[in-house]
């Protein structure tokens, strides 16, 4: 078992994906998920059929799994390339190192534990935050603080736990977006309303504004591509990117200034403001972000509307 599930059922999912429609397994038959080829079990000392591409499923990431140590290693190995295509700054340093062995743990027990669960048990976390950050208090704003980064680290396990057991959905998609949504705007009003005075008005004003933006690009991504895949979201901008790579390409000083409006990054500093005690922060910053947002949809919408269309 290797990420919770054979390495057998692992290796014939991974060539799937690559185009394969059918699969000789020589091996003793075991109890598999429906998979998305044909498979057909033999005898083990059956000999392949002429050019058929031969695969060994008794090694993973290039290990051989000989004894339980090396299925350790294998495993590990297979998790640490479940990350995210795009990572954030805060993910890539910081929250792996948690969300990976959440995830490691989560993958070991039954199937039952999906990765929409992971993420309805996210957004109960992000709620629980916002309530707590609407009382107005140091002691709550600080817990709500380290509650939403539990939220964001949870929100890469559901990602990587279904990578890692190939349990792709398109309701995982769109949970996982809007929940992001959900749990942000959610946090925004409540440090908002906990503040009071004109904090609470602003934070009603980010919060709506990132909704807009939210909900535009949404209709735009399914008109296009009939997912809830915001990657494929593009700006005026960026209509020459062919590709989510090409648009979050490392070697480009914008990718790293956007890194900074990314989600793992804004909350991670909003964990922060709160605990020391700066929960104002909160507000401002996405105040900032829903300005800049609202600003580049209105340009998108008017401006360079031809262009996008093109």
């Amino acid at each position: 078992m290797i990420g919770g599930i054979t390495a057998i059922e692992r290796r014939v999912r991974e060539v799937a994906k690559q185009g394969a429609t059918r699969a000789i397994v020589a091996a003793l038959p075991v109890e598999l998920r429906p998979l998305p080829i044909a498979i057909e079990w033999v005898d083990p000392d059956t000999a392949p059929p002429a050019g058929m591409r031969v695969e060994r499923a008794d090694v993973v990431a290039g290990i051989e799994l000989v004894d339980d140590e090396a299925c350790a290693r294998a495993e590990w190995t297979v998790i640490r390339g479940m990350n995210k295509s795009f990572e954030g700054p805060v993910d890539a340093l910081i929250n792996w190192r948690f969300s990976m062995r959440i995830t490691r743990l989560l993958s070991h027990r039954s199937l039952a534990v999906t990765p929409n669960l992971v993420t309805i048990v996210a957004i109960l976390v992000g709620l629980c935050a916002g309530a707590l950050a609407s009382r107005g208090q140091y002691v709550y704003w600080a817990i709500a603080g380290v509650l939403l980064e539990v939220n964001s680290i949870l929100d890469s396990c559901d990602g990587e736990l279904a990578r890692l057991r190939f349990q792709y959905s398109k309701l995982g998609q769109w949970l996982d977006n809007l929940s992001d949504d959900i749990v942000d705007n959610a946090f925004i009003a409540a440090v908002g309303y906990g503040l009071g005075g004109i904090w609470w008005p602003l934070a009603l004003a980010a919060a709506g504004g990132r909704v807009l933006v939210s909900i535009t690009t949404y209709v735009e991504v399914y008109r296009r591509t009939g997912t809830g895949d915001v990657f494929a979201f593009r700006w005026w901008f960026e209509t020459d990117k062919a590709t989510a790579d090409e648009v979050y390409d490392y070697k480009n000083p914008v990718t790293w200034l956007r890194s900074f409006g990314r989600r793992d990054t804004f909350v991670f500093v909003w964990m922060l403001a709160c605990v020391a005690h700066l929960p104002w922060w909160v507000v401002g910053h996405g105040l900032a972000i829903a300005a800049v947002n609202v600003t580049l949809l209105a340009l998108q919408l008017t401006v360079f509307r031809k262009r996008r269309m093109a």
